[in-house]
C-alpha cells in the first residue's frame, strides 16, 4: 500500500477516532472509514499516526488490523469486540449522482468505549492533533471518549470532517462535535446543512465568522469537488479552483483533501498554500481507484 518511510521527527503526532470498516464494492471489499482514511494519508505525509476503533473477532477484523499495520498506522488503540462483527458498508456505485452507501449496523466500531485506562494511554501517546467525523459519534461511549480527549488531552489541532450520511446524524450531535473542533471541513451540501443549523449563509467566510464567535473555531473549509474549495482561516478567505482529472473513484478523495489540509496547517503553511496543497492531494487520490490508493509525496506537486 506504500508510505514514505519512517515518521519525520518534526512532524506532529496524529490520533484518529472513528470507524474502521470495509467498503463492499461490486468487485470486492476495500478498507475504509473516513477518519481512518484521513489518518492513513497523514501517516504517508510523515506524521506518526494512531487510530482508535474496534473490529470484530472475525476474518475481516483481522484483515483490517493487518492493513493498518501495512499502512504503518499504530493499531494499539484498535480493540477487538467478541460480540459484534467488523463494520461494513455496501457501496452502490453511481457515476452520475455519486456513490450511495448502505451502512451495516450493529458493528464493532460502535462499541468503542470511554474509560480512564484508554484516556490515560492516549494521554501517554501525546497526540498533537485529533481527527474525527460524525458516523461513530452517534454512540455515547465514543462521544464521551472524544470529548475527554479534546478537553483533557487537548490536542492543539482538532479536525472535524463532517461526512454526513443520511440517517446517521442529528442537529444537536453535529453542533456538539463542532464545539470540540478547531478546524471544520465539509462539502457544499454539508455546509448548507451547517448554515441552516447556525442560521447563516453557507459560504466558508460566513460560517467561519459565525463558528469563531460561537465556538472559537480557527478554520472552516468548504469543498466543491472539481469546482474548487474555500478556506476561512486567520480571519481571511482563500479560494482555489478545482483541478480537472480523469476521475477513477471519488471515494476517499475528500478524506485525502482533509489530510492534506491538516498536514499543511501543521507544518505552518499559510491558508492559501494549505488549501492548494489539499486540493492537489484530493485530486491525485480521485484520479486513482480505491479510497487509499498508493501515492508518494513527490506526486502531489
Amino acid at each position: 500500500m506504500g508510505y514514505d518511510g519512517p515518521p519525520s521527527p518534526e512532524r506532529s503526532r496524529i490520533l484518529g477516532i472513528g470507524e474502521l470498516l470495509w467498503d463492499l464494492f461490486p468487485d470486492g471489499p476495500r478498507l475504509g472509514g473516513a477518519p481512518f482514511n484521513v489518518v492513513a494519508n497523514l501517516r504517508r505525509l510523515g506524521h506518526p499516526a494512531a487510530f482508535v476503533s474496534a473490529v470484530g473477532d472475525d476474518e475481516l477484523g483481522r484483515a483490517a488490523v493487518a492493513a493498518a499495520h501495512a499502512l504503518d498506522v499504530d493499531a494499539t488503540f484498535i480493540s477487538v469486540s467478541p460480540d459484534l462483527p467488523t463494520g461494513t458498508v455496501e457501496v452502490i456505485p453511481d457515476p452520475v449522482e455519486g456513490h450511495r452507501f448502505a451502512i451495516g449496523s450493529p458493528a464493532a466500531y460502535e462499541s468503542i468505549g470511554d474509560g480512564e485506562a484508554l484516556v490515560a494511554e492516549i494521554t501517554d501517546w501525546r497526540p498533537d492533533a485529533l481527527v474525527y467525523g460524525t458516523l461513530v459519534q452517534r454512540f455515547a461511549g465514543v462521544r464521551e471518549l472524544t470529548g475527554h480527549v479534546c478537553l483533557r488531552v487537548a490536542p492543539g489541532h482538532r479536525l472535524y470532517d463532517l461526512n454526513l450520511r443520511d440517517g446517521t446524524w442529528s442537529p444537536g450531535l453535529v453542533l456538539d462535535l463542532v464545539g470540540l473542533a478547531t478546524i471544520v471541513k465539509g462539502n457544499v451540501d454539508e455546509a448548507r446543512i451547517l448554515g441552516e443549523l447556525l442560521d447563516c449563509d453557507p459560504d466558508a467566510a460566513t460560517l467561519g465568522r459565525r463558528l469563531a464567535e460561537r465556538y472559537g473555531i480557527e478554520a472552516v473549509c468548504v469543498t466543491n469537488g472539481q469546482d474548487g474549495a474555500a478556506l476561512w482561516a486567520d480571519g481571511t478567505l482563500a479560494e482555489v479552483d478545482g483541478i480537472r482529472v480523469d476521475v477513477a473513484d471519488t471515494v476517499g478523495a475528500g478524506d485525502a483533501f482533509a489530510a492534506g489540509l491538516l498536514h499543511a496547517m501543521l507544518v505552518g503553511q499559510r491558508p492559501a498554500e494549505a488549501l492548494a496543497f489539499a486540493n492537489r492531494l484530493g485530486a491525485l487520490v480521485a484520479s486513482r481507484p480505491g479510497a487509499l490508493p498508493p501515492w508518494r509525496t513527490g506526486e502531489i506537486g
